[in-house]
C-alpha cells in the first residue's frame, strides 16, 4: 500500500509539472473541470474524485478503507458451579478487528476569494457494525452452544440472570454499532480541484457523527412477559451487569465507555491531480 500512495504521487506530480495552466476563477464552472485524488488519515486510505459547482463551491465523492487491524486478549473468568450456563474454568482467547470501509460525498465552501480555506459538509455512509469482536477458541462445550456463555448478571433472583451466550457455532459475537449514515463537518485548507497548479496537497480536520453507539451480541435473560428465558440479539444493557469479579467490571466499564463515542475524529491528507 505505501508503494502504491508513493507511484501515485509521483505520477500526478509528473503530470502537475507537465501540464501546468492555472486556472482564474472565472474558470470554475458547474463540473467543467475534474480532479482526483489520494487520502490517508484517520477516516482510512482512499480515493476520491472532485468537480467545481462555482469558485467558493466544489463537491467531493469517494471511499476509504481503514486496514483490519486486530486487538487480541486473554481473559479467565474463573468457575462458580452455583451458576447456570456459565462457561468452564478456562481462558477466552478474544479477538477484536476494525471493519471501517466507508464512501463519503462532501461539499467545500471556499469563503475567502484569496484563500484555500473552505468548510465541509456531508456525509460518510458504510457499515454499521464498525468494530466486531470474537472469541477464538471453543470455551464452552458443543452440547450448550447457542445457549451457554458470559455470565453477566449473576444476582440470585431469575430476573437477575443476564448471560452473553454463543451462537450455533460455538462463537460469542459482539459488535460496536453505529449509524449506516454519518454526517461530516469541518474544516480545511487547499482545493480539491487545485487552481495554480495541476496538483495541490488539501488538508481536513471534522468528525464525523455517529450517533449513539449500541454494543451488540446474543444476550439470555429471563422476560417477564414471556414467563420464560429468551434470547436475542440486541444492544446490552450494562445495567443489568452486576457481576461482581473484577473481571466482569471491566466489561461493565468498556462498554459504558463504548457507547459514549458519539462523534470520531476526522483528520486527514490529500493530493489531488486536476485530470481537466
Amino acid at each position: 500500500m505505501k508503494k502504491f500512495l508513493f507511484v501515485c504521487a509521483i505520477a500526478m506530480l509528473g503530470f502537475g509539472q507537465a501540464n501546468a495552466q492555472d486556472l482564474e476563477p472565472a474558470d470554475h464552472g458547474y463540473f467543467n473541470h475534474l480532479a482526483a485524488g489520494i487520502t490517508l488519515g484517520t477516516d482510512g486510505i482512499g480515493v476520491e474524485v472532485a468537480a467545481p459547482l462555482t469558485y467558493q463551491f466544489s463537491v467531493r465523492a469517494g471511499f476509504e478503507f481503514m486496514p483490519k487491524f486486530k486487538y487480541k486478549k486473554t481473559e479467565n473468568l474463573g468457575k462458580d458451579p452455583a451458576f447456570v450456563n456459565y462457561p468452564n474454568d478456562q481462558d477466552i482467547n478474544l479477538e477484536g478487528k476494525l471493519n471501517l470501509f466507508q464512501g463519503k460525498l462532501l461539499f467545500d465552501y471556499y469563503p475567502f476569494a484569496k484563500s484555500s480555506f473552505h468548510v465541509t459538509a456531508g456525509a460518510y455512509f458504510g457499515s454499521s457494525d464498525v468494530v466486531k469482536v470474537t472469541n477464538r477458541n471453543n470455551f464452552v462445550e458443543p452440547d450448550q452452544w447457542g445457549t451457554a456463555g458470559l455470565q453477566l448478571g449473576a444476582g440470585d433472583g431469575v430476573y437477575d440472570k443476564y448471560t452473553a451466550v454463543t451462537d450455533k457455532n460455538g462463537n460469542l459475537n459482539v459488535n460496536m454499532r453505529v449509524n449506516g449514515f454519518r454526517p461530516y463537518l469541518g474544516v480545511g485548507f487547499g482545493r480539491a480541484v487545485p487552481s495554480k497548479h495541476r496538483v495541490s496537497v488539501q488538508f481536513d480536520l471534522g468528525v464525523q457523527f455517529w450517533g449513539k453507539p449500541k454494543v451488540m451480541g446474543h444476550l439470555m435473560y429471563f422476560d417477564g412477559n414471556e414467563g420464560d428465558f429468551v434470547t436475542r440479539y440486541e444492544d446490552v444493557n450494562t445495567n443489568r451487569i452486576t457481576n461482581t469479579k473484577d473481571d466482569y467490571q471491566d466489561i461493565k466499564d468498556i462498554i459504558q465507555d463504548v457507547k459514549k463515542i458519539y462523534v470520531y475524529p476526522v483528520l486527514n491528507i490529500r493530493i489531488n491531480g486536476r485530470i481537466f
